[in-house]
């Protein structure tokens, strides 16, 4: 395996076996972030894919000041936010308007439960918007005003959009869990 120097230096030539390995180097990982964000598989992958896409056409950019990985993964969350910010012009729902009686049936927690897939069934009946914004805050760590510049939305109208989705994840879980988890 070559150093990542050499094959990030390959892919400002624009070499192909490089930014093939780069791929390969870095697509699980990037793939599971694309995951997080996204509620399908083809979703995933049109965020993994333009994400890539951005990184080979803007590694030229890259001067190695800070992590390379940490310079894509700004990369790749920009991607899931911008696919998001796109299909909301097609469709908007709210957070308020989801029923969670009707979203999740309740698990009897007397047998075996996975409390990770759980929570990956919450988020993923959250609609497009709510679960990049919890994921943005609550995953990745970004502060109100950071989100608040990602979003292009007012930072009180993310914390108080981040308060009702942490409410809807709670009853979620609580109807899937019941209380001994939570």
């Amino acid at each position: 395996m070559k150093s990542l120097d050499t094959v990030i230096e390959g892919c400002k030539k624009g070499d192909q076996a490089m930014q093939r390995e780069l791929y390969e180097r870095y697509s699980p990982r990037f793939y599971a972030l694309s995951r997080r964000y996204s509620k399908d598989d083809f979703t995933a992958k049109e965020i993994l894919i333009d994400g890539f896409l951005e990184v080979f056409n803007n590694i030229n950019k890259y001067r190695g000041e800070g992590s390379f990985e940490g310079w894509m993964h700004t990369i790749f969350v920009r991607k899931a936010a911008a696919l998001f910010h796109k299909q909301e012009m097609v469709s908007t729902s709210y957070v308020d308007e989801i029923d969670v009686d009707q979203k999740e049936e309740r698990v009897d927690i007397e047998g075996q439960i996975d409390i990770r897939e759980a929570l990956v069934v919450a988020l993923r009946s959250l609609d497009d918007d709510d679960r990049l914004l919890f994921n943005v805050i609550a995953v990745e760590g970004y502060s109100f005003p950071e989100a608040s510049r990602l979003f292009d939305s007012p930072q009180s109208t993310l914390k108080s959009r981040y308060y009702k989705i942490k409410q809807v994840l709670g009853e979620i879980l609580k109807n899937r869990l019941g209380n001994r988890y939570l």
